[in-house]
């Protein structure tokens, strides 16, 4: 995968059990990463959710920015992240609890096999190992015409480069590729 390769159109399951394809984002700017609920690490995935709740933060600052993107978090724990556990792990990450709409920020899980696909497809691997899972790191950032235009790997990055990034795409800019 590169940046300028097209997402392909996976089909999963959001915190409420609605069915969520990729293609119906097209025309937003979507923020994609990959976590687990019971990740163990708090520089991993833990990192991974608080950074997605600062850059949602930050996005709410700026109306029209936050109209035009959308944020995704795809759990590689299936059998353990239903769409139950999500709703109330992403509830009480983004601090709104009963209130959470999740109009900007989903939560999603599916089947093993799909969930593999698109984690291959950014290039995340992972797999079982005792009572955790072992995995690497991948965030996305997503054009409004479902490309790829930039993957941030690692735990390194900070949500304020990100926002920054999502703005410039959002004006026009090229944002920096690789990551």
């Amino acid at each position: 995968m590169l940046p300028g390769d097209v997402v392909p159109d996976f089909k999963l399951a959001n915190q409420d059990g609605k069915p969520v394809h990729l293609h119906q984002y097209h025309g937003k700017i979507l923020l994609l990463t990959f976590t687990y609920t019971r990740c163990p690490l708090p520089d991993y995935c833990t990192r991974m959710t608080t950074n997605f709740h600062a850059v949602d933060q930050e996005l709410q600052r700026d109306a029209k920015l936050y109209e035009r993107t959308h944020l995704l978090s795809i759990s590689f724990d299936p059998d353990y992240d239903t769409p139950q556990v999500l709703h109330s792990y992403g509830s009480s990450h983004t601090e709104q609890y009963q209130n959470e709409t999740f109009k900007h920020w989903e939560f999603l899980t599916g089947k093993p096999d799909e969930i593999k696909s698109i984690a291959q497809f950014f290039g995340l691997t992972y797999f079982p190992d005792e009572n955790q899972i072992v995995h690497s790191l991948r965030t996305a950032l997503i054009g409004t015409d479902g490309k790829v235009v930039k993957i941030y790997r690692g735990n390194e990055w900070k949500p304020e480069d990100v926002v920054n990034d999502v703005r410039n795409l959002s004006q026009g800019q090229q944002s920096p590729q690789g990551g």
